[in-house]
């Protein structure tokens, strides 16, 4: 990498994290490009150079979000199939829950727009054929059941995985909670499709976050009586 581009992504970086911490601080809607282009000491220009907008922006983080995924499917690629599957959504988990507040934000807005509609197909095959690809090594490896199509049933993974991420982002889950019931979720559907070792080691997961998942949730307040 040559040093003009070196520069560029030392600036996005640092566009990122300003952007995090702005939308923690007044949420996705009172976010300006001029107080982002100043918190994070660029110009509008430039702002506008590197990423085009608030849409280009999401893109953005969201691309940063994914990177920091496959690092942590990266670092378990020697693992069973069970162990990289848990790397991944463990991956993810670490990077939403580092700045809850904001990623509530991005969550609500990214999960329930309609506007979002088409980032948020193309964000979810993403991560889908990244899992793909590790139910298919381990297809490979004797660990998954050979009539599955990865593919397919990664979709279903993640579809999962987004509905515990808007329970959370709602308030409806702690941060224990939502840690335990996107592994449990994991687990449950791993269960019917792994092999032998890995069918064992999916069960001995379920059992240890299983007791996390009724002390997690957060109760909803009742309606009092009369109004």
């Amino acid at each position: 990498m040559g040093l003009f581009e070196e520069h560029k992504a030392e600036r996005r970086a640092r566009i990122l994290v300003a952007a995090r911490e702005l939308i923690a601080a007044r949420g996705y809607d009172g976010l300006t490009m001029r107080d982002l282009a100043k918190a994070s000491r660029v110009s509008v220009p430039t702002l506008y150079n590197l990423f085009g907008g608030k849409q280009a922006l999401l893109l953005g983080e969201l691309e940063s979000t994914f990177a920091a995924v496959v690092a942590g499917t990266e670092q378990a690629r020697t693992g069973s199939v069970v162990d990289r599957a848990l790397a991944t959504c463990d991956a993810g988990n670490a990077d939403l829950l580092a700045v809850p507040r904001y990623s509530r934000e991005l969550i609500l807005l990214f999960l329930t727009s309609s506007e979002k509609a088409e980032v948020r197909r193309a964000s979810a095959e993403s991560y889908a054929e990244l899992m793909a690809n590790v139910l298919r090594d381990g297809q490979k490896a004797g660990e998954i059941q050979p009539w599955i199509d990865p593919l397919v049933f990664a979709r279903g993974m993640f579809a999962h995985y987004q509905l515990a991420m808007i329970e959370w982002a709602r308030g409806e889950m702690d941060t224990d909670g939502f840690r335990a019931a996107t592994r449990f979720g994991m687990c449950a559907m791993l269960l019917g499709v792994t092999r032998g070792k890995a069918q064992r080691q999916v069960t001995q997961a379920m059992q240890a976050v299983q007791s996390t998942m009724t002390s997690g949730r957060r109760p909803k307040a009742r309606a009092r009586k009369g109004g």
